[in-house]
């Protein structure tokens, strides 16, 4: 079957297409809901998905104007990796939440920049097409390796939600961050106009990152001292 990839945003190692309701892509996308790994910390995965509800999902998206949702596609191969979107697009508050689901791991270097890109293409969207001012982003603390990297693209820690997401038996803490315009623009003029510095200097700026992340030192610091402050706090008085 022949494979049309209808490209809205290009990339240097992926490109983020339009979805399509066409069995393929679909038999693709609604599979990856359905892998225990792909969904641990997600809220799907507790009932089974379907071609015919992922396809319900596309006609929702399909018209949408509070949300965009693309497919990633590495530049070298003829299947999608993942999904990723900008939600809850609010124009008068000119601010919208990013996400992104990798479905498909990939054992080639490139691979490495897949989810990068992604973001990235997605923040340089947001700001330049959608006019947003602010990003907010989320993730449970388990995947804190992911944080870490996000300040090169201008995304900055700004708390931690107590037990906000629950799976079965568990619940997680949930780090919050986001991206400013201002400091959008700020790392765009140090790279000449462009959000992203290309594969090889990022790779670079990668490797030069601090071990100790201002990410690991504020959720030490919030978790002590919320202790502290808990523990000292006189609640009744006889």
């Amino acid at each position: 079957m022949e494979k049309t990839f209808d490209v809205f945003i290009e990339g240097e190692v992926v490109d983020l297409c339009v979805p399509s309701d066409e069995a393929w892509a679909l038999e693709q996308w609604y599979h990856w809901f359905n892998d225990p790994e792909t969904t641990q910390y997600l809220e799907q995965g507790v009932y089974p998905n379907t071609i015919k509800s992922q396809k319900k999902y596309y006609e929702s998206i399909v018209d949408s104007k509070d949300r965009i949702v693309l497919l990633i596609k590495p530049k070298k191969n003829d299947y999608f990796v993942g999904v990723v979107s900008l939600s809850f697009i609010d124009f008068y508050r000119r601010q919208c939440f990013f996400s992104m689901v990798i479905g498909r791991h990939d054992n080639v270097p490139d691979s490495i920049f897949y989810a990068m890109e992604a973001k990235c293409r997605m923040t340089e969207h947001a700001f330049e097409k959608l006019g947003i001012e602010r990003i907010n982003s989320g993730q449970v603390v388990d995947l804190i390796k992911w944080q870490r990297w996000q300040i090169l693209f201008g995304y900055q820690m700004e708390g931690i939600l107590r037990k906000h997401f629950r799976k079965g038996n568990k619940s997680l803490d949930v780090i919050t961050s986001s991206c400013l315009i201002e400091d959008y623009l700020k790392i765009k003029v140090i790279r000449n106009g462009s959000l992203w510095p290309g594969k090889s200097k990022l790779f670079e700026l990668l490797k030069v990152l601090p071990e100790v992340s201002l990410i690991d030192k504020m959720k030490e610091w919030l978790c002590r001292e919320r202790e502290e402050m808990w523990k000292s706090t006189i609640f009744d008085i006889t």
